[in-house]
């Protein structure tokens, strides 16, 4: 076996030298109650009290730990938090309804969360919420893991199921982030305020968006993801409020699988007037896009969420679309729209600067119609109407 040694410096003395101490990392383990109703939070905020600096905090294999109210991980300098068990949300809706995330990194400057076995899951218990919230709109889940204002945090190699709503949100001005090699989880990341977040090698299966880039993102990357199931990759929405200008910038999308979605990828704005803000969005490119039975291969909205389509052509969009880029897709749409294959309805009092190149993508029939509104640069394909939406 080749071993590596310290060896001592040209100049010295080796009688005189011994190697410096390695220090261990303190681990602490986090116990479980055994109880579904005995909330196993306050042992993991003990552990990370006293193991949160540059330490290891392990939720040991083949245990179940009931979540019955938020881990803050504040505390967590440079720590590494490994689970190996199972976190299960409790299923306590009157406690969760408007509390906003379940796992909070706040402030935090390093911190992985892992599993070192793959036997790690955390699982949301969505049943009980998806109910409530089936018939109660304003039922406020919670976010599974929400990272704000921290910088250099990893989330990797775990699994997450049954998300009751969202499973991550960034945002805050957070930097440095990566979500890497999640085997498997049921809601999608919602990209906010931050800057040079990376999500790659993921699958996603849900009803929402997959991945939402949203107001404040800057300089995402998603490599290799696949969806099922979802709205898509999506920029959006933005300009909801009044008087807000919302930006989305810099970011690169390449490798993704797109299957059974509303759309493969789009962008979604809100009309203009007084009631809504505007949106910048710039320097957007989707690379290397496989559509299987999506709805869309593309889609662009200015009148999202508009009660009606006249209501949107008296207070037309003036965002901003440009430097926004579609390259190499192909693959096949569903039949729900077919022989259109993209649906681009640009801001009407604003601009749209889009460009499609090696955009092999076709309907079932073969078709690769586009409607297209309000476009104003050439985006090399083939407008065969008006768009809507």
């Amino acid at each position: 076996m080749h071993m590596v040694q310290n060896l001592p410096r040209p100049g010295i003395d080796p009688s005189n030298w011994s190697p410096s101490p390695i220090s261990k990392r303190a681990v602490c383990t986090v116990t479980s109650a055994g109880d579904s109703g005995i909330d196993d939070v306050p042992s993991a905020l003990a552990a990370i009290k006293s193991c949160g600096n540059g330490g290891t905090i392990v939720f040991p294999a083949n245990t179940t730990f009931a979540f019955r109210s938020q881990l803050d991980i504040t505390g967590c300098v440079g720590c590494t938090i490994q689970i190996e068990g199972t976190l299960k949300l409790s299923d306590d809706t009157d406690f969760w309804n408007g509390k906003k995330q379940i796992i909070y990194v706040n402030g935090i400057n390093g911190a992985t969360i892992t599993t070192a076995t793959g036997t790690g899951v955390f699982d949301g218990n969505g049943v009980p919420y998806w109910k409530i919230f089936a018939s109660n709109s304003s039922y406020a889940r919670p976010t599974m893991v929400s990272i704000n204002n921290s910088k250099n945090i990893a989330v990797t190699k775990l699994r997450f199921k049954n998300a009751p709503n969202v499973f991550h949100d960034v945002k805050g001005g957070s930097t440095n982030i990566l979500y890497g090699a999640v085997p498997k989880n049921t809601d999608g990341f919602d990209v906010g305020a931050s800057k040079y977040v990376t999500i790659q090698n993921v699958k996603v299966t849900n009803q929402d968006d997959c991945v939402a880039f949203k107001a404040g993102a800057d300089y995402t990357t998603v490599t290799d993801i696949t969806c099922s199931g979802s709205h898509g990759l999506s920029v959006g929405s933005l300009g909801k409020s009044a008087g807000s200008t919302d930006t989305v910038t810099n970011i690169y999308v390449k490798g993704a699988t797109m299957i059974n979605s509303a759309k493969a990828v789009g962008i979604k704005l809100y009309q203009g007037g007084s009631s809504h803000g505007v949106a910048m969005v710039r320097n957007v490119t989707y690379d290397t896009i496989t559509v299987q039975n999506s709805d869309y291969a593309v889609q662009i909205q200015s009148c999202y969420d508009s009660d009606t389509a006249e209501d949107c052509n008296n207070a037309p969009s003036s965002s901003v679309i440009d430097e926004v880029y579609f390259k190499n897709f192909k693959g096949t749409t569903s039949t729900k729209y077919d022989p259109v294959l993209g649906n681009l309805n640009c801001p009407g009092a604003g601009t749209c600067n889009i460009y499609f190149t090696n955009f092999t993508a076709v309907t079932p029939k073969g078709k690769a119609n586009f409607l297209c509104s309000n476009v104003d640069s050439s985006p090399s394909i083939t407008c065969s109407g008006s768009a809507s939406g």
